[in-house]
């Protein structure tokens, strides 16, 4: 963490370097979240509008140590631009990907598909939470949101996807 909070400060005062060591650490978890907003094509140019808006504002970031919930709230809020600029909500499944679902239990192919349906309100607390580890209070800043609403929206969406599991048997 104290490293962390040094590159941030680092890339701050300009050091590329810096930032490049630090958006490295979160490769990973950034293309795992535009995957699940966006299909395959469109992933790499968020990513990649995603990083050249953050090294453009870091020096707006007040606080080093949420680097990657601010990192995260870019990626999302460039996905969900994206998004509307295409006029549609695309969720990519695993039965989308062949390579990804080999090996997936019909059970999980379905709880993804659920998933897709979710109201997106409901669907990035539970992406976050369940898919990319993020905790509550850290969904609670990428997301804007009280505390209280991201573990409500986070339990109505499970209680949603239960239902609806539960309906489809």
């Amino acid at each position: 963490m104290l490293k962390e909070i040094w590159l941030v400060k680092k890339a701050q005062q300009g050091d590329g370097e810096a930032f490049v060591q630090l958006t490295k650490q979160y490769e990973k978890i950034l293309y795992g979240v535009a995957r699940r907003y966006l299909k395959d094509e469109d992933v790499a140019d968020v990513l990649q509008e995603t990083l050249l808006i953050a090294f453009k504002n870091i020096h707006s970031l007040k606080q080093p140590k949420y680097f990657n919930t601010w990192l995260t709230k870019i990626l999302i809020n460039e996905c969900n631009k994206l998004l509307k600029k295409n006029k549609q909500y695309s969720y990519q499944t695993l039965e989308e990907n062949t390579d990804l679902a080999a090996g997936i239990s019909a059970d999980t192919l379905e709880l993804e598909e659920l998933i897709s349906e979710l109201n997106p309100i409901y669907k990035t607390p539970i992406l976050l939470y369940y898919y990319s580890g993020f905790s509550y209070k850290e969904i609670s800043r990428i997301i804007d949101e009280s505390l209280g609403t991201v573990k409500s929206r986070i339990s109505r969406g499970k209680a949603l996807l239960q239902k609806e599991y539960r309906e489809g048997e």
